[in-house]
C-alpha cells in the first residue's frame, strides 16, 4: 500500500480540503473540540506561513489523504520539534499514510535543524492516536502537564 502513497510540501491550494479532513478526523476522535472548515483553515494556514519546509501532505492515489505541520523551538538540550498536528482522512488511516507523513517530517527536521526531541500533545480520553505513537516508541513525559484556560479571567486575577 505504501507505494500508492506520495509525501509532498504543502501548498496553499491545499488547505482547503486539508480543513474538511480535519474537521472530519476531529468529529470522529474528539468529541469535545468543535472545528469547522474555517477553524482548521486558519489553523493550518498559520502552520504553513509558520514553518513552510516542516508542511507535508500525502497523497493516496492523488487524492490529498493527509497532513502532518510541525515547528521548531530551540531548547536547552538542542532542537525540538513542537507543536504539530498529524490529521488523517478516515477514509485512508490504516493505509500507511500516517507513518509516512511522521516519517517525511522527522527526517526533515533532523537533517534541516538537527531535531533532538519531539514535543506532541494528544489525546488521552480515547485510545487512539496515542497508542498509536505508543506503538512507535513515544511515551508519555509523566513530568510535565499541559495547563490552558480563560485568558480573561486569569487577567482579572492578575490585576
Amino acid at each position: 500500500m505504501a507505494s500508492k502513497i506520495k509525501v509532498r510540501p504543502m501548498k496553499e491550494k491545499d488547505l482547503k480540503k486539508l480543513a474538511e479532513i480535519y474537521v472530519q478526523a476531529y468529529k470522529i476522535y474528539s468529541k469535545w473540540e468543535n472545528w469547522n472548515s474555517k477553524t482548521a483553515y486558519k489553523l493550518l494556514m498559520h502552520y504553513l506561513k509558520r514553518q513552510p519546509d516542516l508542511a507535508f501532505v500525502a497523497e493516496y492515489n492523488n487524492e490529498v489523504a493527509g497532513a502532518f505541520v510541525a515547528g521548531i523551538k530551540p531548547w536547552w538540550d538542542g532542537n525540538h520539534l513542537v507543536e504539530g498536528e498529524l490529521v488523517v482522512d478516515p477514509g485512508y488511516q490504516k493505509k500507511g499514510v500516517g507513518k509516512l507523513l511522521l516519517k517525511s517530517l522527522l527526517e526533515k527536521a533532523v537533517k534541516k535543524y538537527n531535531v533532538t526531541v519531539w514535543e506532541a500533545t494528544t489525546f488521552k480520553k480515547t485510545k487512539f492516536p496515542l497508542s498509536w505513537y505508543r506503538k512507535l516508541g513515544f511515551r508519555e513525559v509523566k513530568e510535565w502537564t499541559i495547563i490552558g484556560g480563560d485568558v480573561r479571567k486569569a487577567l482579572k486575577k492578575v490585576t
